[in-house]
């Protein structure tokens, strides 16, 4: 009898010590531990993106004055044009590009002096061997309106960003458009 009450007793001090205990190692541990985890992380991850994200700069390049001959019947009809190429670079690769040259990037006139026709050099004949093919499939109807210069500025960002490599392509300018 003595034994059953004492366990009794034991129990009911027994108990409530024990999930004190829980609760102040859960306070201690995990409540209080991981509440100022969980804040940081949420705290700190857009700051982090934000100071990681550089401005973005843009650089052309001018691929050259091209002739080439239209899809049209007979071959009789040809385009005279001028491609220039924007491409989007990091600050870093902007200003490694960008020094020395007058600080300039934008209305580069082509030349074998132009930073970023240098870092092209490598595959400057993928790049021309692309505007050929893709300039002499089309036909001078096709080329005639706005949609279809449009359509064609399109094509050639796609088929050029591959010759690109890391320098995306964000805009093709045509600068001379002649159809005769």
């Amino acid at each position: 009898m003595f034994k059953r009450l004492l366990s009794k007793r034991i129990l009911f001090v027994l108990v409530p010590l024990v999930l004190i205990l829980a609760g102040a190692g859960f306070f201690l541990l995990g409540g209080a531990g991981a509440a100022p985890f969980v804040l940081n992380i949420t705290i700190n991850q857009p700051s982090d993106s934000g100071s990681a994200a550089q401005p973005e700069q843009h650089l052309t390049v001018s691929l050259g004055e091209r002739i080439v001959n239209l899809a049209d019947p007979g071959g009789y009809r040809y385009l005279k044009t001028e491609v220039v190429v924007e491409v989007a670079v990091d600050q870093k690769t902007y200003e490694k590009l960008t020094a020395g040259s007058g600080g300039g990037g934008h209305g580069g006139s082509g030349s074998a002096t132009d930073p970023l026709r240098t870092e092209l050099e490598h595959v400057w004949p993928k790049i021309q061997d692309t505007l050929t093919m893709v300039l002499s499939s089309k036909t001078a109807e096709e080329l005639s309106t706005p949609e279809g210069k449009e359509q064609l500025k399109a094509e050639l960002a796609e088929k050029l960003q591959p010759a690109f490599g890391d320098y995306h392509i964000t805009e093709v300018y045509l600068t001379q458009f002649v159809i005769q």
